[in-house]
């Protein structure tokens, strides 16, 4: 299965059509052992029609063999019938070869003649039979004999006429054993140079999913029981992207994307495995058995240095690794003899490291199980970190250990403080192995899970609880019900978490009650939500986790009490069209939640915070902090956020002009939503739909989703509630909609609208008022009332200027320059026009900027669409074919020009309208809309 070089396949593919046309190219792959050279080559090659290739690969074992890939070269074109006449009678290929080279005997590399072997070769080349192309392959350059590196290097500079591709793959370009003369000409301008890096994640998780890999993790019974392999089965079932994406991203990190590690890897490891930091990945038999050759052509204190560095982990200094190592009388020779070898690479400051993440655990799978212990005792006396010390104690013990376990148990707490939860977790799940007592064993692998689920990996919490765990606690209850909420499986949460809350204790009551607030909210019981969240902050022990005030502010229930710096307090602000103090307030709630450990409530904020700067007509951050944030939520598997994520996208997409991504993730909103049964989820996705224009707006967060009771029905509407000024994440739709009433002429609905707006409109500021008077000032203007109307807008100009709010200014200023100019007025029209356009741009707000544009043609002022482009007539009808998808042979017989003027034109296009591609001029030219789409004929 071949996966990504998509870039390096379309250069090759180039190149070999560039040959078939007559051009001799050139081209060089190098990229280290594994990296998918040879892959890479055959699948360019293979399928193309017309084309021959011609294969030979370097040896190590033949490196010293004069002329000896020449000779392969040879016996191949005899073989495939190339280059042969009546004179070498179609036979052996020495017979290409000149006297002085022929195999009578082996000679030394020095004795043989390269040129006349290279002119031979070259001769080869030119008898090939056309038409068609021939590919000359050279695999494993590196580990040919100078003899036929030198004649290829004579090739490289002889052949200069044919349909040929002389492709050349090693591991470094810079190798001293490849001849001077042949890395001049394979680093030439004329040469195409493709170094491969390794594979991305998202290649490695594509990877994955081949079946010859799966089958082999079943032949090799490599789940670790029935349930492992249950567990992969629903997940492929699932196809859980998410699940494999841990696991390729750690992955990619062990092996650095090499696909040849990281197929051997795939084929013993399942995705539990790899994407559990839990479990120690090792070095696959395709690198080990390389590496520990090398290793052991080393010297004894080489090898216990090497070992050193492996127990000790990563970058280290030189002195302590050979104290732990014992008995290296001269640590820089032994150093310069590890690194000559490639074991380890040196860095500033006289540390040393592996040179890959492979090479440690090739390290450290070589140790014995006795010397292992040995090294993690000497490192845990040397290590001056608590953490580091009691890792390295719990490495070498040999057996059950209670007092280590309550010492690493101890250190977990500490590290919980800190909002270390993924490390707590870690060092609690080293104390469950040392401890005898089952009992205890099930207590702390429920602490395990509690840490990982509150450091936010929801997906690894999930493989954790589908380990057997008798635990028989309430706290576990709580857990688990913690877990289903965060997975989005609502009814099982309830019946968790109610459970443990009969029976819950002192310590974790405040937490049990904020998530039973949670859990209200987001299936739609705002009064219970309120209820639980005012029980949670009401508790002796206050939960450590627990945010009782967020859930009441979300919820648009807000009070006194709650802390400073809180989402309850920047909600606050949003209520009173405060955006400014908002985003301030919420970027230190991120930072906090970040150093708290706490990701879901980090998410939670960053969705507002978006909010706040969309307010803020900061678009282009708020777009890219809620998708960052809604990436993160999937990675995570916080499915219960998403809904609120993908609807938080949805405003600033609107306001940039992006309607189909904005219309995208409000439908994902929707189907995360209704398949969650997500009350206040499918209600953000109804305003996000109402928002685009896409949906009417909803009176209640999911038609049927409840029982008519738990809402307020077309109250919620009316106050407003559930927007974003009260805790959601969706604009006010309803301005929008009155507009588009006003628009459709349906007056007497928009007067209505209007009305219900201004009755809700208390606690908003400036903004707010300056919006609501320019919708009075619409309608008035609709019923051909042009005094008041303009009065109106003079109003929200004056509102919108002494609240800072930029995109309420320009709004007025477009509708009073529409009306100015519908009474005549065209000169003071376009002046309020042109300011406006002016501000939308500098917002990016395309589509206004349009309609700004629209009107100031209208006045008979605004120039045409080819000068606003710059560009002439012909080019503007050239544009408009590329955008349309013409090639450049349909264009020029569209237009009667030949092809290379319409390429002249689109070179000066692209100039001057700072683009490089089609995709980006269709793009350039939608922004202008219909104006420019119109047929050929008409642009002159």
């Amino acid at each position: 299965m071949f996966v990504g070089r998509t870039a390096e396949l379309a250069s090759l593919r180039a190149e070999l059509r560039a040959a078939g046309v007559g051009s001799v190219r050139r081209a060089v792959v190098e990229g280290p052992e594994g990296i998918g050279k040879t892959a890479l080559i055959r699948h360019a090659l293979d399928g193309e029609a017309g084309v021959r290739v011609l294969a030979v690969s370097g040896e190590e074992s033949e490196r010293e063999l004069g002329l000896g890939v020449v000779r392969q070269l040879m016996d191949e074109a005899a073989l495939l019938g190339l280059g042969t006449d009546e004179r070498a009678g179609g036979g052996s290929g020495a017979a290409f070869l000149p006297d002085g080279a022929r195999s009578g005997g082996i000679r030394a590399a020095g004795e043989v003649d390269s040129c006349a072997a290279g002119q031979a070769v070259c001769q080869l080349v030119a008898r090939s039979p056309a038409p068609g192309t021939l590919a000359v392959v050279v695999d494993d350059a590196q580990w040919a004999d100078r003899a036929s590196l030198r004649a290829l290097s004579y090739v490289l500079r002889h052949v200069r006429a044919g349909r040929v591709l002389l492709l050349v793959a090693c591991r470094d370009l810079a190798d001293p054993w490849l001849p001077d003369g042949l890395r001049r000409q394979l680093a030439g301008d004329g040469t195409l140079l493709i170094t491969l890096g390794g594979l991305s994640a998202g290649d490695l998780a594509e990877l994955a999913t081949d079946p010859a890999l799966t089958a082999a993790r079943r032949e090799r019974g490599t789940y670790g029981s029935p349930a492992d392999a249950a567990r992969e089965a629903l997940a492929a079932l699932r196809s859980d992207a998410s699940r494999w994406g841990a696991a390729a991203r750690r992955l990619r990190e062990h092996t650095l994307g090499n696909p040849l590690h990281a197929r051997a890897l795939l084929a013993v490891l399942g995705p539990a495995a790899l994407a559990d930091p839990g479990v120690r990945l090792p070095a696959p038999e395709t690198y080990r058995r390389p590496f520990a050759r090398r290793l052991h052509a080393c010297a004894p204190a080489t090898r216990r240095l090497v070992a050193a560095c492996a127990v000790l982990g990563g970058s280290c200094p030189l002195h302590v690794a050979a104290a732990v190592a014992t008995g290296i009388d001269e640590p820089l020779n032994t150093l310069e003899e590890a690194v000559t070898a490639g074991l380890l690479r040196e860095l500033p400051g006289r540390l040393i490291d592996f040179p890959e993440p492979l090479a440690r655990a090739a390290a450290y799978d070589g140790i014995g199980a006795g010397a292992r212990a040995r090294l993690h005792l000497a490192a845990a006396r040397l290590a001056d970190d608590d953490g580091a010390a009691l890792r390295h104690r719990a490495a070498a013990a040999d057996g059950p250990d209670e007092a280590l376990a309550e010492e690493l148990a101890r250190f977990a707490a500490k590290a919980a403080q800190h909002g270390l939860w993924q490390e707590a977790a870690a060092h609690l799940e080293l104390a469950a192995g040392l401890t005898q007592s089952p009992a205890r064993r099930d207590e702390l692998r429920t602490a395990v899970l509690e840490h990982v689920l509150i450091g936010g990996d929801v997906i690894r919490a999930a493989e954790l609880a589908a380990v057997r765990n008798a635990d028989p606690r309430p706290v576990r209850r709580y857990v688990l019900g913690r877990l289903a909420l965060a997975a989005g499986r609502f009814d099982e949460a309830s019946e968790l978490l109610a459970e443990a809350w009969r029976h819950a204790e002192p310590g974790f009551a405040a937490d049990v009650a904020e998530q039973l607030s949670w859990l209200r909210l987001v299936t739609g019981n705002r009064a219970e939500a309120a209820n639980w969240a005012r029980l949670s902050a009401g508790q002796p022990i206050a939960g450590p986790v627990a945010r009782p005030y967020d859930v009441l502010a979300l919820g648009g229930a807000s009070g006194a009490g709650a802390p400073p710096g809180s989402l309850a307090e920047a909600v606050a602000h949003l209520e009173r069209d405060e955006a400014g103090q908002a985003c301030a307030v919420l970027k230190r709630a991120v930072t906090a939640a970040e150093a708290a450990g706490l990701p879901h409530h980090r998410l939670l904020a960053t969705a507002l915070l978006s909010v706040a700067e969309h307010g803020l007509a900061r678009w282009d951050e708020a777009v890219a902090r809620a998708e960052a944030a809604l990436a993160e939520a999937y990675a995570l598997g916080q499915r219960w956020l998403l809904p609120w994520l993908e609807a938080a996208c949805v405003a600033p997409l609107a306001a940039r002009g992006d309607h189909e991504r904005a219309l995208a993730h409000a439908t994902a909103a929707g189907v995360a939503a209704r398949r969650m049964r997500h009350a206040a989820g499918e209600h953000q996705a109804d305003l996000a739909m109402a928002l685009l224009g896409a949906g009417d707006l909803p009176a209640r967060p999911g038609a049927g989703a409840l029982p008519d009771e738990r809402w307020s029905g077309a109250s919620d509407l009316a106050d407003g509630r559930f927007c974003a000024g009260t805790g959601g994440v969706v604009p006010d739709p309803r301005p929008a909609r009155i507009e588009a009433l006003v628009a459709d002429g349906r007056l007497e609905e928009a007067e209505r609208a209007l009305a219900t707006y201004e009755r809700s409109g208390a606690g908003g500021g400036r903004r707010r008022e300056a919006e609501r008077v320019r919708l009075e000032g619409l309608l008035l203007a609709a019923r051909n009332v042009p005094t008041r109307a303009e009065e109106a807008f003079g109003r929200a100009l004056e509102l919108a200027g002494a609240g800072g709010c930029p995109l309420e200014e320009a709004r007025a200023l477009l509708d009073l320059g529409r009306l100015l100019r519908r009474t005549g007025r065209r000169r003071a029209a376009a002046e309020r026009l042109g300011a406006a356009r002016a501000i939308f741009d500098r917002l990016g707000a395309r589509p206004l900027v349009e309609r700004c544009a629209q009107e100031l043609e209208a006045c008979g002022l605004e120039p045409p669409a080819t000068v606003r482009l710059g560009l002439t007539p012909q080019e503007l009808s050239t544009a408009t074919l590329v955008a349309g998808g013409l090639t450049n042979r349909q264009i020029a017989r569209e237009l009667l020009i030949s092809v290379k003027t319409v390429e002249y034109h689109i070179g000066k296009i692209y100039t001057k309208l700072g683009i490089g591609s089609r995709v980006a001029l269709a793009a350039k030219l939608a922004a202008y809309g219909p104006e420019v789409s119109f047929p050929a004929g008409e642009a002159g």
